[in-house]
């Protein structure tokens, strides 16, 4: 999926590389008196950007003391970052700040609230750092050759590539993943850079993406899954991947977004007789949006229901998902999905970052963390949008498009809200 990717070519855990800065050891402060990151910083550097993680301090070579804004405390009196601390950059969304203790060489997560400045600690060192950073874009990219996993993908695959990697976060840093509350920032990251290992993308001539059952079975609230037999996909249904997917993998029951008609597929006339009550005129179809309603709809298949009460319209004969505009206002626009494979592959990428983002926002996980700086609630909102539009750009293509519209409502503050 694009926008994750990001790996240098070099190993995890290998500092250096494409994209990695030197500093030179004139240029660095006074205030840095910890020897080992001063070597650090003059043999391997850092990148400009990593594993959500922005290194602002790169761009100009300058380490600078990290300084409040003057914001008062509980007394009153004006707080001040603490004096051994330089800024090396910013976090996912810039609330908290990323900085080095020019004395330990330890690495914190920090951000000057009402009462003064809190931190969370990020890396027991910039070695530690480093390689972290590396564990993380190394999932992120695509596999490299030969695929370590065979070519699988799906649920059981990103939890082995998430345990594996974890191990080897926690021997690059051990004092970071003591005690019972995870560390910030690194499991949340990982999470959400190995989300692109649930489907490969499809072959020539198929769908968009190759789904396993075990991720159509996530979607759903309680796991079940409807898969159609063969005489319920009426003959409109020519499009042979799309058949496949239906009898083959199935549909989820349930889900927070669409949830599919119960019996055999039928068309939208017939399953919207209120609606379509006109015979069907071929000559309204065209490349883009047709008339109010979208007649040549009529033919297509009623695959579920979607958000704001419209029906997701299947056309048969491409496999092509689209929504009708039922409100004779132009929107949505007609496209929701490449096809079925995309629809429930975005859904999948949705659920998993909104069940992840519920139990931290909500507390439905039991444990509201222990970090002072650290919101995962915030980094997933960050990067939901971007994370579904990789799916299948087109269903981000403007603001009339659900996906964006979906995502930009004022009144639900977002996808995950």
């Amino acid at each position: 999926m694009s926008g994750y990717g990001g790996g240098s070519g070099q190993g995890p855990g290998t500092p250096g590389g494409a994209g990695w800065c030197r500093w030179d050891a004139a240029t660095l402060p006074p205030g840095l008196t910890h020897e080992p990151s001063r070597r650090f910083l003059v043999a391997h550097g850092l990148p400009e950007e990593a594993a959500g993680l922005r290194f602002t301090a790169v761009r100009d070579r300058r380490l600078k003391p990290l300084r409040g804004d003057g914001a008062t405390g509980e007394t009153g009196a004006a707080t001040a970052a603490p004096r051994s601390l330089l800024l090396l950059g910013d976090d996912y969304d810039g609330e908290a700040q990323l900085a080095l203790d020019g004395a330990s060489g330890r690495v914190y997560l920090v951000a000057e609230q009402y009462d003064g400045w809190h931190s969370d600690l990020l890396a027991s060192g910039l070695p530690e750092l480093a390689g972290l950073t590396r564990e993380i874009e190394a999932v992120s990219a695509p596999p490299g050759d030969p695929d370590p996993y065979g070519g699988r993908r799906g649920p059981a695959v990103i939890a082995e590539v998430r345990e594996r990697t974890e191990e080897r976060m926690r021997r690059i840093d051990p004092e970071l993943f003591v005690g019972p509350i995870p560390p910030a920032h690194w499991p949340t990251a990982l999470l959400i850079r190995t989300l692109h290992w649930g489907a490969k993308p499809g072959a020539a001539g198929e769908l968009a993406y190759a789904l396993g059952p075990e991720l159509v079975a996530e979607i759903g609230d309680d796991g079940r899954v409807r898969r159609f037999t063969p005489d319920e996909l009426p003959p409109q249904l020519t499009h042979e991947p799309t058949r496949r997917l239906l009898t083959e993998i199935g549909l989820p029951c349930d889900t927070d977004l669409f949830t599919p008609h119960d019996g055999p597929l039928r068309t939208m006339a017939e399953a919207h007789p209120d609606v379509y009550g006109d015979p069907v005129d071929d000559t309204l179809r065209t490349d883009g949006d047709a008339p109010p309603r979208r007649d040549y709809q009529q033919s297509f298949l009623a695959l579920g229901w979607w958000p704001h009460d419209l029906a997701i319209a299947l056309d048969g004969a491409t496999g092509r998902v689209e929504l009708p505009d039922w409100y004779d206002d132009g929107d949505p626009a007609a496209y929701l999905h490449r096809d079925v494979s995309a629809l429930l592959y975005a859904c999948w990428i949705y659920g998993r970052l909104h069940a992840e983002w519920a139990r931290w926002d909500l507390g439905a996980g039991g444990q509201p963390g222990g970090w002072a700086v650290f919101t995962p609630a915030s980094l997933l909102v960050n990067v939901v949008d971007d994370m579904v539009r990789d799916v299948d750009p087109e269903a981000f293509a403007t603001s009339r498009h659900s996906w964006r519209q979906l995502a930009e409502d004022d009144y639900t503050g977002g996808l995950l809200c």
